[in-house]
């Protein structure tokens, strides 16, 4: 995840997140996020992110998308905001050499950094959950389950797995 304000305000002791497993309703919500922004997201060839944030209620509501660059995105939350328990964001648009099929080591890093699990789009319509907890990304649902850029080309040449671990992330980005 590309959430470097969140990094700051946790450098700062601004802010402690809180450790929460994936939930069916989380997931969802995730995933019509994502849908929603999927298209813009490939369209403007810019990455969107935001936070999955737990209502006064208890339940579960998307919070504001960010537009970021076309390799990173930084979420806004601020102090009084409702508690996160997710990060969410898009991979943007189909580039022929850069490998935006797979969460990046990055996105990882980010998650196990500031305790806070998060979801991934895919340029090739793929849903991923990044699991600080395990240290791992999981594909949530392959090749077109979300909208897809219709550029995006699967080298066949390049197996994506369906899990990667930090040392699985990094032995992949030797690759490209």
């Amino acid at each position: 995840m590309r959430l470097f304000a969140i990094l700051c305000l946790l450098a700062m002791g601004a802010w402690s997140v809180p450790v929460s497993a994936q939930s069916a309703q989380e997931r969802a919500l995730a995933k019509a996020t994502l849908r929603a922004l999927q298209t813009d997201s490939i369209r403007a060839g810019r990455e969107f992110c935001g936070l999955i944030l737990k209502s006064p209620n208890g339940g579960l509501v998307a919070g504001r998308a960010s537009k970021g660059t076309w390799a990173r995105c930084t979420s806004h939350w601020s102090d009084g905001d409702p508690e996160p328990t997710a990060g969410y964001h898009t991979h943007g648009k189909y580039l022929k050499n850069y490998d935006n099929e797979v969460p990046s080591l990055l996105d990882l890093y980010s998650a196990i950094e500031i305790e806070l699990s998060g979801y991934v789009s895919t340029p090739g319509g793929r849903f991923w959950y990044i699991d600080h907890e395990r240290g791992e990304v999981r594909l949530i649902c392959g090749p077109k389950c979300l909208p897809w850029d219709p550029r995006h080309v699967e080298d066949p040449d390049d197996l994506i797995a369906d899990r990667y671990t930090y040392e699985a992330l990094k032995v992949r980005g030797t690759k490209w």
